[in-house]
């Protein structure tokens, strides 16, 4: 347990640290925030606060640094001390009303334009395929032994899906199955669609067809079963330099990978979720990760979320994160 005045001090360092990128002394401390307090009781608490494992001291100043722990310290009184807005923001409602039927276009101008208010890289996931609802299902034959399936979704996202069959196949029986789960699937989520197939029994197509389908189906969606929106990467590569190269490459690597949508996935909720450091994985320092859930129209839902250095501006991307 700190007290009021420790919880004063590691704040100030925390935004300091964050908006100037070096060590924070004792005396930047009194000349910036006009602390009613001497120089060498700054001293004091700030060593106080280094032995609770809150502040590091490095070797190139005699200032002080925020640890992970220090940051996490400083969050979490900013998550229960802020009155959060739950007001939409109308940068968002307009391109939302000129955009609602193409939501592929909407979530990547929506990761872009995050990542711009905010300055760091961010994330956006769209709803997963699984737990869409079909709109409408087409069958069109590229070529004798090629079949595409089109899926059109209620959120008006289209799924391609290339199915490779006999040339025996007669256009009537595509029609047939066409109509057949057009009548029985519309309105319904692909994944009920999915569970249902394989015990489909029709007497106007082959069963391995439909096995084929349904397989050709599932490798597509499982390959990404939500789509990954990127915005801002730029922010990274601008923000480098010799001091945190190491960090950079982690975040960039992190990006590249599958975990971020899984881990997103495992930790985003309606409040705001903050994960920095090892809290995301032991081998990753220096990183945090801002998350929530979004809801558009009310059928359109999935997670966002804001990476970026452990020194963040935590305040403005929370705000930020909070509309959503």
């Amino acid at each position: 347990m700190i007290t009021e005045r420790q919880l004063q001090i590691l704040n100030v360092i925390v935004e300091d640290y964050v908006e100037l990128g070096q060590p924070i002394g004792s005396k930047s401390i009194i000349e910036r925030h006009q602390l009613p307090i001497s120089p060498a009781t700054v001293r004091n608490e700030m060593k106080q606060l280094e032995d609770l494992q809150l502040l590091e001291k490095t070797h190139t100043s005699s200032g002080r640094i925020p640890s992970e722990r220090g940051i996490r310290h400083y969050v979490n009184q900013l998550l229960k001390s802020k009155s959060l807005s739950n007001k939409s923001v109308n940068w968002f409602d307009q391109f939302h009303d000129e955009n609602q039927y193409d939501v592929n276009a909407m979530l990547k101008w929506l990761a872009l334009e995050i990542s711009n208010r905010s300055h760091y890289t961010t994330v956006v996931l769209g709803p997963n395929k699984f737990s869409r609802y079909i709109f409408e299902i087409h069958f069109v034959r590229v070529n004798p032994t090629h079949l595409m399936s089109v899926i059109v979704f209620t959120d008006g996202y289209v799924e391609k899906v290339h199915v490779q069959v006999l040339e025996s196949l007669q256009q009537e029986q595509i029609e047939k199955l066409m109509n057949y789960l057009n009548q029985h699937f519309k309105q319904n989520t692909l994944s009920t669609m999915i569970k249902t197939l394989e015990s489909l029994t029709v007497s106007f197509i082959d069963h391995d067809f439909i096995k084929k389908f349904k397989h050709a189906l599932l490798t597509q969606i499982n390959d990404q079963s939500e789509e990954i929106f990127l915005g801002g990467k730029m922010h990274l590569i601008d923000a480098l330099d010799v001091t945190n190269v190491t960090m950079i490459q982690s975040i960039l690597k992190y990006l590249e990978s599958e975990r971020i949508a899984q881990f997103l996935n495992e930790t985003s909720s309606d409040s705001i979720s903050v994960k920095i450091g090892q809290e995301i994985n032991k081998d990753l320092h220096g990183i945090s990760i801002v998350s929530t859930n979004y809801e558009i129209s009310g059928d359109i839902s999935g997670h966002l979320a804001v990476i970026g250095p452990t020194a963040m501006h935590y305040n403005k991307v929370i705000q930020l994160l909070n509309h959503f």
